[in-house]
């Protein structure tokens, strides 16, 4: 998940300068949720002709663990963006987003062509009955996340329902071609 994008379009040589402009505030990003935790709950898959993802909302208070106050919820995700934002412009780094959509997701897959949902290889022209039976199967997926781990009636929200940012492990720092995983890992941050 994409906290914060500073640029997606640089050379290497200019993201390399990019990270040593803001050196001096990249532990202090990376390790930035361990104080200030957003919850982000409601997984859901959303699609857009480019990808399919697992998106989540900022908690407001619904079902928190037993340790967590339902106050600790005023501070959301996009609290935690917004402070991450501000952090680098502080370095007198622009930050030039590819999104500028505050979204919570993990892309889970890439349309990187047409041909499973097109009429034929040689036609690219979606086919109405693939792209319902996809729908479809999203849809029945959806169902089962939101049956299985969307809050009810003030009960505890079950284990996979909820994603506290910075458990286990704090923010990463990555430079490079980052998208289908690569790039390098500059830090990584504190969790709890």
């Amino acid at each position: 998940m994409t906290a914060l994008e500073i640029d997606f379009s640089r050379t290497a040589g200019e993201i390399e300068e990019i990270v040593n402009t803001m050196s001096g505030k990249i532990p202090e990003i990376t390790d930035y949720p361990f104080n200030h935790r957003a919850r982000l709950i409601k997984p859901i898959l959303s699609y857009d002709t480019a990808a399919i993802a697992l998106s989540f909302v900022p908690a407001a208070g619904e079902s928190p663990p037993d340790e967590r106050q339902k106050a600790a919820d005023t501070y959301t995700y996009h609290h935690l963006r917004r402070d991450l934002y501000t952090l680098s412009k502080s370095m007198g780094v622009e930050v030039a987003s590819r999104y500028v959509v505050p979204s919570a997701h993990l892309t889970i897959a890439r349309f990187v062509t047409q041909n499973d949902i097109s009429i034929s290889e040689e036609d690219e022209t979606p086919d109405p009955l693939k792209v319902q039976k996809l729908l479809d199967g999203i849809e029945m997926i959806n169902a089962e996340l939101q049956d299985r781990y969307w809050p009810k009636d003030d009960q505890q929200i079950k284990a996979g329902g909820e994603w506290i940012v910075g458990q286990e492990k704090g923010l990463e720092c990555r430079k490079g071609t980052l998208w289908y995983g690569g790039g390098e890992t500059v830090r990584l941050g504190k969790g709890f």
